[in-house]
């Protein structure tokens, strides 16, 4: 089977459709994570069926870092499906479990998380989290972050900054430059 032209075909069948609140969802024909944009060529409107199987097809005929993030979006997709919406039959599920497990062993998988995980963990924000956790043992609050005082305070402040019309300005600024350019993020 051409995994590749039933995805091709479907995205193509798909175009002339109009958007539905609710009832379809919007695809990336060249996904995001492989430079596709935020415009209308680019997006195919499908049914949450549809959409499913478009990023199944996709993990069956892309190769390398391409697909590793298809399987991981696929797997957020999923989950996010069987929690609120349609359930997932059980060979679907163990085919995704399967296609993700063949794919977190092999190289490029982990070239890619380790890529991700080298970004993220600085030498700064190592030494950060090591001394936050050093501390809250030696306090005795290590559980802190789940309880009901963190939450209260984490809520506390969140309203406070959305408050400030600057910081409301710049998040709204920041979100309208992504719909336009995906590609070009300003900083925050």
């Amino acid at each position: 089977m051409n995994y590749e032209r039933t995805y091709n075909q479907l995205c193509e069948r798909s175009q002339s459709r109009k958007w539905v609140k609710f009832s379809n969802e919007k695809h990336h024909i060249i996904p995001k994570s492989m430079g596709g944009a935020n415009i209308k060529s680019n997006i195919a409107i499908l049914t949450p069926r549809e959409h499913a199987l478009a990023h199944l097809l996709l993990v069956k005929f892309l190769t390398g870092k391409h697909k590793a993030k298809m399987v991981c979006a696929l797997k957020a997709m999923i989950g996010y499906r069987t929690k609120n919406r349609n359930q997932l039959s059980t060979q679907q599920y163990e085919t995704l479990r399967q296609a993700y497990q063949t794919l977190s062993n092999t190289p490029e998988y982990s070239a890619w998380r380790s890529e991700i995980t080298k970004a993220q963990w600085t030498p700064e924000r190592r030494a950060a989290v090591s001394e936050k956790a050093r501390q809250q043992w030696i306090n005795g609050q290590h559980d802190y972050h789940k309880s009901n005082e963190y939450r209260t305070l984490k809520s506390k402040q969140t309203k406070e900054r959305w408050q400030d019309p600057e910081y409301a300005k710049k998040q709204s600024d920041w979100t309208r430059a992504q719909w336009k350019d995906p590609n070009k993020r300003p900083n925050r």
